[in-house]
């Protein structure tokens, strides 16, 4: 078996092969494999990987799924995004509006003044 090195560590079997990117993803996602994960019920470092989004806790004997290579998936969900979408919008809306020296109201109803009278 191919020994590691401490610059590449886990990914230092592969030599030269298949470019810099792909190892450093090989080593970042076999290091966070390697090691016992935090159990999201009974809060012991006993989950292992059981196969791609498949976990197991040692401890509790839970069994859940969960991303493939981390158990620690995103907690965005679709709300907050169009919260911080709505956000977004309304502050370029009142950058635009202090620009024009405009309320953000009134540059709203002109627009759709103008889109009306397009369409006429």
């Amino acid at each position: 078996m191919a020994r590691g090195t401490k610059k590449v560590g886990m990914a230092g079997k592969f030599g030269a092969r298949y470019g810099v990117k792909i190892r450093k993803q090989i080593k970042s996602v076999s290091r966070h494999r390697a090691h016992p994960q935090r159990c999201p019920e009974c809060q012991q470092d006993a989950v292992k990987r059981v196969a791609s989004g498949i976990w197991h806790c040692r401890h509790c004997n839970l069994k859940f799924a969960a991303s493939a290579y981390n158990i620690r998936t995103r907690s965005y969900t679709r709300e907050e995004a169009t919260t911080e979408k709505a956000k977004f919008l309304q502050e370029d809306n009142a950058n635009l509006a202090t620009e024009l020296g405009k309320k953000p109201g009134e540059i709203h109803e002109e627009m759709e003044t103008e889109e009306i009278s397009k369409g006429e």
